[in-house]
């Protein structure tokens, strides 16, 4: 199977010359995967793990929907995409993205999604995939 990501970046306000470039790939990827997901994310990361411990690599896509259940606005809670383990690598607040290959070498160490911060939102939904790199 082929998984084929294309990133698009363009700014024209942070620097002098504006920048705009596009990147495509074509990852070969195998079983197991996980198609498009809503998890809820909560205060305990062992709540939701998103991607099984492994030794393998894993494509990951996962988006903060700033809502708390799909419909009501989580406010400013942010998510943070966290190894099983609680040791965060990524913090997404409301709409942003995340795209990375994800592995760790012990091989017992998955992917989790907690909030760090319950003062806002106590939930909040979010959206996540990954394929197996082959």
């Amino acid at each position: 199977m082929a998984l084929v990501p294309t990133l698009t970046i363009k700014d024209t306000t942070t620097f002098s010359d504006d920048i705009s470039f596009s990147v495509t790939d074509s990852l070969t990827v195998k079983a197991p995967s996980s198609s498009l997901t809503t998890v809820i994310a909560t205060g305990t990361g062992s709540d939701t793990i998103i991607v099984p411990a492994s030794t393998a690599t894993v494509y990951l896509f996962v988006r903060h929907t700033g809502t708390t259940d799909g419909s009501t606005t989580s406010g400013a809670q942010v998510v943070d995409v966290e190894e099983t383990g609680d040791a965060a690598f990524a913090r997404l607040s409301s709409g942003e993205w995340l795209f990375i290959p994800f592995s760790h070498h012990a091989g017992n160490v998955g992917v989790q999604l907690h909030l760090p911060n319950t003062t806002h939102a106590s939930t909040v939904q979010m959206e996540y995939a990954y394929w197996t790199k082959n």
